[in-house]
């Protein structure tokens, strides 16, 4: 049995979540764990079996080491991400890859290489949202309008900004359903602190038009995150929550009827399904180790990274 042999970039709170997943991945082997000389984690129990490097040429040099996966801080992905092309390594990176233009000339420059590199949007392997996608193509509730999106939760990592952790999760949903290059993006910071943006809104104009309202926090008080995405149509809803843990998905139909000098609107049920969307890390990662190809979506990062220059 031939094993992919795949070398983990950062073993912080990402790093571990990745390194979960990893290991229900059939058919790979964790070469190395890159670790920042942090002493503590070589005494956690459960990474005990792993072998760990400090050193980073451990890894560069490694030939039998074909894939990488970097967790770092988001200030060293495209640093990190621009090593590991140059050597030849097939390189999955955490979001956001960028944080800079001078960063994206950089990397745009590897041009071959480039087929080698996968940014991770976890979003993109929802399959309540795809399913979303299919509802909305059979037209059966008419033309999608207005899109209003929510992803909210309470202040982990806040010194980077709202905009910077969950902004490329918005954007990636929204290039589900239409070309991101045809969107106008108007930014307004709601909440900032210590210059961090906490809370913000987004407002997004299609070219077809269709408007979007993205809400994106971290002052969410809930214990979970919220994760609602609500799909307006001519005819119809569609409710996207994907931390329901019956329902995923429902649609609704409607019919308007005329009484005297007032209209009613008539609400039907369509449809209700479930997903389960808590394995959608393990998706990005199989996807990334088991293509002849990596999935390319340089694009799409360099459209988000084209938003976040407003949105630090």
């Amino acid at each position: 049995m031939k094993f992919k042999s795949i070398a983990l970039i950062g073993i912080g709170y990402w790093g571990k979540i990745h390194l979960k997943y990893l290991r229900k991945i059939k058919k790979v082997s964790i070469n190395k764990i890159y670790f920042n000389k942090n002493k503590k984690v070589l005494k956690e129990k459960q990474l005990k079996k792993f072998n760990f490097t400090h050193k980073l040429k451990d890894i560069l040099n490694d030939r039998s080491i074909k894939f990488v996966d970097i967790v770092t801080p988001i200030k060293t992905h495209a640093d990190l991400a621009i090593k590991f092309l140059k050597s030849g390594k097939r390189v999955l990176v955490e979001k956001p890859l960028l944080m800079s233009q001078k960063q994206e000339k950089k990397i745009s420059k590897l041009n071959s290489n480039l087929g080698n590199l996968t940014v991770s949007y976890p979003y993109l392997f929802s399959k309540s949202l795809n399913f979303v996608q299919k509802i909305l193509k059979e037209k059966k509730i008419g033309k999608l309008r207005y899109i209003e999106m929510n992803i909210q939760q309470c202040g982990r990592f806040m010194q980077y900004g709202v905009n910077h952790l969950l902004g490329p999760h918005a954007i990636s949903v929204l290039s589900i359903f239409y070309d991101i290059n045809k969107i106008e993006f108007k930014l307004h910071k709601v909440i900032k602190k210590n210059n961090k943006c906490e809370t913000s809104v987004i407002l997004c104009f299609f070219k077809n038009k269709l408007i979007s309202t993205i809400n994106l926090s971290l002052n969410y008080t809930d214990i979970s995150s919220k994760k609602v995405f609500v799909f307006y149509c001519d005819n119809g809803t569609v409710i996207c929550d994907l931390n329901n843990s019956k329902k995923t998905v429902i649609s609704y139909y409607y019919k308007r009827v005329i009484k005297k000098n007032y209209v009613i609107a008539k609400k039907f049920h369509l449809k209700s399904n479930f997903f389960d969307e808590k394995n959608n890390m393990r998706y990005v990662l199989e996807s990334f180790l088991n293509k002849k190809k990596s999935l390319n979506n340089f694009k799409l990062t360099k459209k988000i990274n084209f938003f976040l220059k407003n949105g630090k």
